[in-house]
Order: structure tokens, then C-alpha cells, then sequence
């Protein structure tokens, strides 16, 4: 069976292009402008190409202007000429109006955009858009395609012919040298003589296609080619299943062959779908995969409730669908944590960490006697189990782990059973830093007399593997007058590498001495310790 290809007329012949706009006020009187329309007629074969313009209007005050900008490539660019209208009949309350423009393809081929101006005796403007497209006429001459019979084992199509362009009807067409073929596979370029070669693969419908172009008009060939299809084999199964109360997560693997000439033949590029049928009107499509170029595909979804699961492929241009049975598909209880708490989420560095809550199933029955694991991961990809244990009567969990040294992400996991699924914690960051304290801290000498000298002085350490000074540590003192309930920061200071620190005071009145290290993205705060000083 075969097609015969058919040449698409150019819309342009002798065409009247149309563009209706609304109408916008130009001023701030109200025009009273009605039945306002703006045609085109354009013919690219006339010698002369005029395009001419009729414009019909209503107006009670009187039409006293008509005229046009016309803009080129864009509604929107600067103007370039100026069309002035007359009118060839009717009155101004009621009539028609008549413009000529003599467009130059040769410096303007392509869209030109002309917008009406209708300008009424109340001194109001209304606008109207049309156009006209200036092209020569282009068709494309001795078209050939072969084979005329394709399917997937033989899905090449060689198309030729030659563009040619007419600039009126009263000369020969030429050669249209450098025009842009699409339709067929990759763009191609006719030669000085206007010929062309278009290669097309796996293309049910072949053309060749001269778009809109410069100074050419739009012209398509069809190739004459009948597709033999071939029919494919499905097949899949699943390869795991998280099923249970309302959802099911589910992993279905398989491939995709086609019945070629020598035998099967993997298909790639094939959409696949997994389809749940639970016994309502309508099978449920619960998602699709493409096949890869062996053929495979994979597909991941959920289902959101029991039913018989089956794949489906649609027909192609070059291949029939089909279908295979997975069997039917159950499901399990979900289950819930709830009031989980993972904490500290910043905690010193060698210390305890928490997680506590409730296991439950979804309609919120607790689950006694359940094993619960606390996972610990540095990227949240792999996990390691830090501690388990079972939950209490009442579905509480109560986990810990000690000696924390990392920063990382913890999370709470239930792995399922037979009768409840399973379920994980979102993760949750903590952050890890070492602990800070200040030793031998003191402010003296004390009493003192007054207009003497207080020297503020303490030693800071940092808890890593072991107790060691931390050096170079911003510390900071402060100074709460007796009677007072605000302490007041007197000075800033940084450890020596040995951890201590020291600052001299002019002695002023009675109050305590405090220090503190505020801590670090690495290091907790430390404690504050306080000194009394009596100022005599």
C-alpha cells in the first residue's frame, strides 16, 4: 500500500492575512469608533508585490484619519514607514478606507507587522493589527523517496529533489541556493543548483520541508513510504515489594523485544507502563519507564492499594504494543514513629546522644515488642546500626549512644515483619564539638584598696582525647558592681598556648569578676566562673 506525496501550497498565493487585535485607546477621550476591521491582500507572484490594505469603521463624532506604521520582524519594533489612507467609499460615520505599501524584499523579506490608526472628531485613536508576510513563492521540483516499504529492520528513507523559487509569475522559477531542508533527520543545505539529499532514520513520515526562511515561502513534500510494523514481546517481574496498608513500594525489571527478520531484537526508546487494576472501573497507571538500548527498563512506584499488576507497551510507528501479567499485588500495615525525638543536637564531644518516641501502625495502635535501630551516617547514603532495642508495651522507644565523635546524621529505622511495614526517621544532623572549661580562675588581690590594681587571670582547656590548653581562645570578662543584677563586659582577651589568660583593672568599687569563652563551630562554650573582689 502506498501514498502519494503531496506538495503543500503556499498559503501566501494570492493570500489575505488577517491579524486581529483588540482594540486599545490611544488617548484619553473616548473614542466612539465601532465595526472596526483591517484586512491584508497580498499576491507574491503579482510583478508589482503591492500589498493593499481596506479598513472599515463606524464613528458617530466622524472618521477625520486613517493611517498605518508598518514595523518589520516584531509587533513591538520602531516603525519604518507610513501608509496614509483614503476613502473609497461610504461617509465618515460609515465607511471604507483604502492603503497601498510597496514592500523591499531585498532589504525586508519576512513579517511585516501594520498598525492601523483610526483617529475620530473627538479627538480619540483606536488601533487595529494586520500584516503581510513578503516571500517568494518556493516549491520543490523532481521529488523522489525510496524504498517505499520501511519497518524497523529497514528504517531508512533517501529523499531528493531541488528547491526552486518564483519571484512572479511572469518569470521562470530559479535554483534557491543555501535553503534549509527539515523533516527528515539532521537539517540539510541545497546546493548552488537548488538540489538536496535528506537522510531519514526510524521517521514513520518522511518530508521534505523548506521553512519559512528570508525571502522563501514555506513549502513540504510528503515521501511516499508505507511502514510495515512489527510486533513486540513484553516481559517483567518484580523484584521487590515494600507492601502495606496504604502504599506499596514497589521495583518491577524487564525488557522489551520486537519479532524482526532474524529473530528477536531488542527495542530501545520504548515507553512502559506499570498498570495496577483493583477491580474499579479503570486500571490505574501507576508509572512509566523508557527502555534503554538492551531493551531493559525499570520501574519504581507506589501503589495505593491491592490489585493484579500488569505491564503495558503502546503501539509505535514501527512497532505494536503489548502486555505482560505480574501477578497480584498485597499489602502490609504502614507504620508510623511517633513524638520522635533525636537529641542534643549539638552535643560535646565523647558524650551521650538520645532518641525517643513511639512506634505505631496507622490508625495508631502501638507496637509492643518490636526491635527499633539507632543508625548513625556521615552523608546520609550509608548507614551504620549504633544500638537496637525493643520497644515497651506501650510502643515507647528508648535508645542512646555513647562516646559520640563525629559530626553526622542519626536516624531511627523499623524494619518491618510480616504484618507491618517498614519505617525510617527523616535523618537528623548533630552537630559534634569538644567541650571547654576554665580552671584557676581569679581576681586579685582582694581586698584591695582602691585606685589599685585587680589582675583577672584564668586558665582555659579543651576536652579532646584527652585534657590540653586551648590556645589562642577569645575570652571574654566581665564585671557586675555589688547592689547590680546585669553583668557588663569590661575587655576581650585571647588565651597564650598554654591556655592562660590575664587582664590588669584599675580598682573602682566592690563587684565580681567573671569569664567566659562563647565557643566555636568546633568548640562548646565553657563554664563562667566568678570572683568577689572587696574594693576599700
Amino acid at each position: 500500500m502506498s501514498r502519494r506525496g503531496k506538495v503543500a501550497k503556499s498559503s501566501l498565493a494570492a493570500a489575505v492575512l488577517a491579524v486581529s487585535a483588540a482594540l486599545v485607546p490611544a488617548a484619553a477621550a473616548h473614542a466612539d469608533t465601532t465595526d472596526l476591521t483591517a484586512t491584508t491582500t497580498f499576491d507574491p507572484l503579482d510583478p508589482a508585490r503591492v500589498a493593499t490594505f481596506e479598513v472599515t469603521a463606524k464613528s458617530v463624532s466622524g472618521i477625520t484619519d486613517v493611517h498605518a506604521n508598518v514595523r518589520y520582524g516584531s509587533s513591538t519594533a520602531e516603525p519604518y514607514a507610513t501608509i496614509p489612507f483614503t476613502r473609497t467609499g461610504g461617509t465618515d460615520n460609515d465607511g471604507v478606507w483604502h492603503g497601498e505599501f510597496h514592500p523591499d524584499i531585498q532589504a525586508r523579506p519576512g513579517a511585516d507587522y501594520v498598525e492601523v490608526l483610526v483617529t475620530t472628531a473627538d479627538g480619540a485613536t483606536r488601533k487595529k493589527t494586520t500584516g503581510f508576510w513578503d516571500c517568494y513563492t518556493t516549491t520543490i521540483d523532481g521529488f523522489t523517496s525510496a524504498p517505499a516499504v520501511i519497518d524497523a529492520d529497514h528504517p531508512d528513507v533517501t529523499l531528493r529533489g531541488r528547491v526552486m523559487l518564483r519571484k512572479s509569475r511572469d518569470v521562470a522559477p530559479e535554483p534557491a541556493p543555501g535553503a534549509r531542508l527539515i523533516g527528515a533527520g539532521p537539517e540539510v543545505t541545497t546546493g548552488a543548483d537548488g538540489s538536496f539529499v535528506q537522510q531519514a532514520t526510524g521517521v514513520a513520515a518522511p518530508r521534505s520541508e523548506v521553512p519559512r526562511q528570508g525571502a522563501l515561502c514555506p513549502v513540504t513534500v510528503n515521501a511516499n513510504t508505507t511502514v510495515r510494523k512489527q510486533a513486540t514481546v513484553t516481559s517483567g517481574q518484580i523484584v521487590s515489594i515494600n507492601p502495606y496498608a496504604d502504599r506499596a513500594d514497589v521495583v518491577v525489571r524487564g525488557r522489551v523485544v520486537r519479532q524482526g527478520a532474524a529473530g528477536a531484537v531488542p527495542v530501545s526508546g520504548q515507553v512502559v507502563a506499570a498498570v495496577l487494576d483493583a477491580g474499579t472501573p479503570g486500571a490505574a497507571s501507576l508509572t512509566r519507564d523508557t527502555t534503554s538500548a538492551d531493551g531493559t527498563f525499570e520501574l519504581r512506584f507506589t501503589a495505593l492499594r491491592s490489585g493484579a499488576l500488569s505491564l503495558r507497551t503502546g503501539d509505535t510507528s514501527f512497532l505494536t504494543g503489548g502486555s505482560a501479567d505480574l501477578g497480584r499485588l498485597d499489602i502490609r500495615r504502614t507504620t508510623r514513629f511517633d513524638d520522635l525525638r533525636i537529641t542534643p543536637q549539638v552535643v560535646g564531644y565523647d558524650a551521650l546522644l538520645y532518641a525517643y518516641g513511639y512506634l505505631r501502625d496507622y490508625s495508631s495502635v502501638s507496637l509492643p515488642d518490636r526491635p527499633v535501630l539507632l543508625e548513625f551516617s556521615t552523608d546520609k547514603k550509608t548507614w551504620r546500626q549504633a544500638s537496637t532495642v525493643r520497644t515497651e508495651d506501650n510502643g515507647a522507644i528508648y535508645l542512646s549512644d555513647a562516646s559520640l565523635k563525629k559530626d553526622g546524621y542519626w536516624r531511627v529505622r523499623f524494619a518491618g515483619g510480616p504484618k507491618y511495614a517498614p519505617v525510617v526517621s527523616a535523618p537528623q544532623y548533630v552537630d559534634v564539638r569538644y567541650r571547654t572549661w576554665i580552671y584557676s580562675f581569679n581576681a586579685s588581690p582582694e581586698p584591695v584598696k582602691k585606685g589599685k590594681s585587680i589582675t583577672v587571670k584564668g586558665q582555659l582547656f579543651r576536652y579532646m582525647d584527652k585534657e590540653q590548653p586551648g590556645p589562642n581562645a577569645p575570652v571574654s570578662i566581665y564585671f557586675k558592681p555589688s547592689g547590680a543584677s546585669k553583668w557588663t563586659q569590661v575587655a576581650a582577651v585571647k588565651t597564650a598556648s598554654n591556655g592562660w589568660f590575664g587582664k590588669t583593672f584599675k580598682a573602682s568599687q566592690d563587684g565580681t569578676w567573671m569569664a567566659a569563652y562563647t565557643g566555636s563551630a568546633n568548640y562548646l562554650a565553657s563554664n563562667k566562673p566568678s570572683d568577689y573582689v572587696d574594693v576599700r
